[in-house]
């Protein structure tokens, strides 16, 4: 799930968080990725829309890229003939 999540956080920073399972993380990085975008499509103001979104961006990477892999449980039922 790690290698989906930073492919996916290239494209769309928060929901690859979202993926590995980190869902505050997730949203809190998609939200500020919207309000830097919003910021820079405005023009004036993209001198602070752009650094917000490369950063939030890095930081989206680097939080899937370091997720714990959650570890799979196994259950083995023995049949009773």
């Amino acid at each position: 799930m790690k290698i989906l999540g930073v492919i996916v956080n290239i494209f769309l920073p928060g929901i690859g968080s979202l993926i590995v399972g980190k869902i505050v993380t997730g949203i809190i990085q998609f939200i500020l990725y919207g309000f830097g975008a919003l910021l820079t499509f405005t023009g004036i103001l993209a001198i602070i829309g752009i650094p917000i979104c490369i950063v939030v961006w890095i930081w989206a990477i680097i939080t899937a890229a370091t997720s714990q892999d959650k570890p799979v449980q196994v259950i083995v039922v023995k049949d009773q003939r």
